[in-house]
């Protein structure tokens, strides 16, 4: 089975994590140092290796002026880090250095203490040099600086308590360790460079920048990596008397990756580039099929509005909205005019993306029947990250027989004059509960007395169940119903998780919805439609597989990072045992 784009951006999320704050931090550092003086003074004067307020000036004091020194040397060389981060890094750092100087106390070999204490400054010198790489800055000379402040603190005390055999150890250990640093490095980033020309904790500092400040910065590696492609998407303008004409829509590109980047907010940033008159639905597209950045929208918006540039073929009837089935896909389709209007499904099956693949072969199909196609992936099914829907796949084939059913069934039956209402309804929930900024959104057709509901959440998914209890709900007050979501993926900062109806329960929401619904239906009026069929062109996208080959590179070189990490440590302190040695 070929692994879903999504699924890998779920699957490096797991290697992120974000800092505390520097309160905690400095208060562990604080503890422990005050642990190891007690440690110190119940030991009395037996070893000559412990010195008295060794515990503050070996481990806290560094990990305290690596805490406050840290942000602004990073600073100097154009780049940031938080104080959350700066003393979460200094807090690991006394960790490991307490952990391997105190080892030898705990198999009575109180002799070697002093060696390790200087083994340890090496491996923290080492440790501090790569998480700076991944989270500042991978030029090596802009993080050598400021990934020395703990260790030449801990050094210098060092030095003062410990004598000059000490600084005999400790000098050279951080040069072996400062040119293994330098070595893990290339190897970790000739994999992505080779195959790509990109490097990987370049695109980790993009990233944290991201997540850290909110920064576009990764916008940049995805044009890198991008393809221009060409879409084909359907549209439907409405114009009613006395009000403006609203669009609706489903471009075939995908809403990711996840915050403010890339295309993310492509349902927001397309309805205030029709001025807030188009209500966007999710179309046909996978992670493949992410905008680089914000800015292709704006041409996803003049290729709507060149598909509804006048002379146009106005049409005041519209069928009945019927729904069809096919295997696990049912449809709900309504046709207007010459255009047809379907929204596919596969609740309560779990499912996330269709490739553009797909959609696009049913717009092809529908367009023996109808002149125009506007086709919605209607996105309302969640728990876990499923497999795309692929051309060819069991799946794809029952969501075009659906939809040609549709086409043919509705292309024979009569239209009548319509009504027609729009609304959007700002909700009082955020990102992280799963809410994007347009919060939910509603279309109420009448046609004949009968009413049918489209709801669209600007949000990624909705929860398992969600959908059959809404349509339960107001298929007792309306004759068909709907729910989608735009798949906005402002919602996801790291994660793919965040449906709607997962931490905010629906009885929360529920009278948002209904309100909606009811303000639709407030805004009904006779309308007449057009159909159009844009060609988005040279829009760049994140290219055919880049997700999955970008996942595959990083998932490989994290496999490596242990054993490399390993070696590396081994042959320091070999050469730390080599240069005691030749001393004593």
């Amino acid at each position: 089975m070929v692994a879903d784009s999504s699924s890998q951006l779920e699957g490096l999320s797991a290697l992120i994590m974000q800092a505390p704050s520097w309160r905690r931090s400095v208060l562990l550092i604080l503890l422990l140092g005050g642990a190891i003086e007690l440690m110190l003074v119940l030991a009395g004067t037996r070893h000559s290796e412990i010195v008295a307020y060794a515990g503050i000036l070996l481990f806290t004091v560094p990990a305290l002026v690596a805490t406050c020194v840290t942000p602004p040397l990073v600073r100097r060389g154009g780049n940031d880090i938080t104080p959350d981060w700066s003393a979460l890094i200094a807090l690991g750092s006394c960790i490991v250095t307490i952990l391997i100087t105190l080892s030898p106390v705990l198999l009575l070999a109180t002799d070697f203490v002093i060696l390790f204490f200087a083994a340890s400054q090496g491996i923290v010198f080492f440790l501090r040099i790569l998480i700076l790489a991944a989270i500042v800055d991978h030029h090596f000379r802009q993080i050598l600086i400021p990934a020395l402040t703990q260790t030449a603190v801990a050094s210098f005390f060092g030095w003062l308590l410990l004598g000059d055999l000490f600084a005999l150890f400790v000098i050279p250990l951080h040069i072996f360790f400062c040119l293994a640093t330098w070595a893990f490095i290339w190897i970790l980033e000739r994999p992505m460079k080779q195959a790509l020309g990109l490097s990987p904790l370049g695109f980790a500092n993009a990233f944290m920048a991201h997540m850290i400040e909110g920064s576009t910065a990764l916008e940049d590696f995805f044009r890198q990596m991008g393809d221009s492609v060409t879409v084909v998407f359907g549209t439907l303008l409405f114009r009613r008397n006395g009000r403006e004409a609203m669009t609706v829509t489903a471009p075939n590109l995908h809403p990711g990756p996840l915050g403010e980047i890339g295309g993310s907010a492509l349902p927001r940033i397309l309805t205030e580039s029709m001025n807030g008159r188009a209500l966007v639905f999710h179309g046909m597209a996978t992670h493949d099929f992410n905008p680089v950045s914000a800015s292709e929208v704006e041409t996803i918006a003049e290729s709507i509005r060149d598909a509804q540039k006048e002379p146009l073929d106005w049409c005041a009837t519209a069928t009945h909205a019927q729904r069809y089935e096919a295997g696990s896909v049912s449809v709900l389709a309504q046709a207007f005019g010459d255009t047809i209007f379907i929204a596919a499904t596969r609740s309560p099956n779990i499912t996330d993306d269709v490739e553009y693949a797909v959609g696009l072969a049913i717009i092809e199909e529908g367009k023996r029947w109808f002149r125009h196609v506007v086709l919605a992936d209607a996105h309302n099914s969640f728990i876990d990250l499923p497999p795309p829907v692929l051309l060819g796949s069991r799946i794809a084939e029952d969501y075009r027989e659906a939809a040609a059913t549709a086409c043919k069934a509705l292309v024979g039956e009569p239209q009548y004059p319509y009504s027609i209402g729009f609304s959007q309804l700002d909700v009082p929930f955020t990102h992280e509960e799963g809410f994007g900024d347009l919060g939910v959104m509603a279309m109420v057709t009448v046609v004949e007395g009968k009413e049918t509901i489209w709801l669209v959440f600007d949000g990624n998914n909705l929860h398992f169940g969600i959908r059959e209890e809404l349509r339960d709900l107001f298929i007792q007050e309306s004759d068909e119903c709907e729910i989608s979501t735009s798949d906005t993926h402002v919602v996801n900062m790291a994660s793919g998780k965040n449906p709607v109806g997962w931490k905010v329960p629906l009885a929360l929401f529920l009278p948002f919805v209904r309100e909606a619904v009811d303000c639709a239906r407030e805004d009904l009026a006779p309308a007449e439609s057009a159909g159009g069929t844009a060609c988005c062109a040279d829009i760049v996208v994140f290219g055919s597989q880049r997700i999955t080959q970008l996942a595959g590179i990083v998932t490989g070189s994290v496999g490596i990072v242990w054993p490399v990490a390993l070696i590396i440590t081994i042959m320091a302190f070999v050469s730390t045992g080599v240069v005691y040695f030749l001393l004593t």
